[in-house]
């Protein structure tokens, strides 16, 4: 869905995205569409953005690979801005950002493509940790049994250890 920013008017544009059309399938497996409430507000030279993300997401966990629902329950906001004629070619130079440009994304066209948006706001709100519960045993490194359903069966401590060697060099 893009929206030109001629197409905002003046009190600005309210947008309600139930459908799930802008999930990237292919790289996130959903619960339903979810719930996404955006505004859109034109101020001078930029438009501001700002919404709500509501989505359950099925993840796997880092420690026992199960799959596991995690919802994804953001707010964000975002400042559209339009380059200046001939500002392309300038921006890929060094320039220090002060801390209100860190929110500013920079368009060649008057157009705000809102399912882009909302893609990447989701990524962004992924754990960078995925785990399934904070009290996740995970899996045994010996025989790779899942320690949440109950102990292994593999002879644990029954190896020999690499620091064995160690206890010829203890004086007694």
């Amino acid at each position: 869905m893009r929206i030109k920013w001629d197409e905002i008017p003046v009190d600005g544009l309210l947008l309600r995205v139930d459908d799930g059309a802008w999930i990237p399938r292919d790289e996130i497996v959903c619960q339903g569409s979810g719930a996404c409430a955006i505004s859109l507000n034109k101020e001078g030279g930029r438009v501001l953005l700002a919404g709500t993300l509501l989505l359950p997401v099925v993840l796997e966990c880092d420690r026992c690979l199960e799959p596991f629902v995690h919802t994804v329950d953001e707010e964000f906001e975002i400042v559209f801005e339009l380059l200046a004629q001939g500002e392309e070619a300038g921006i890929a130079s060094d320039h220090l950002c002060k801390g209100d440009e860190l929110d500013v994304v920079c368009l060649a066209e008057p157009v705000v493509d809102v399912f882009s948006v909302l893609a990447q706001q989701l990524f962004l709100a992924l754990p960078e940790k995925r785990l399934c519960g904070d009290k996740c045993l995970g899996l045994c490194p010996g025989c790779g049994a899942n320690l949440n359903h109950g102990p292994c069966d593999c002879s644990k401590g029954t190896g020999t250890s690499p620091f064995s060697v160690l206890a010829k060099l203890k004086v007694h």
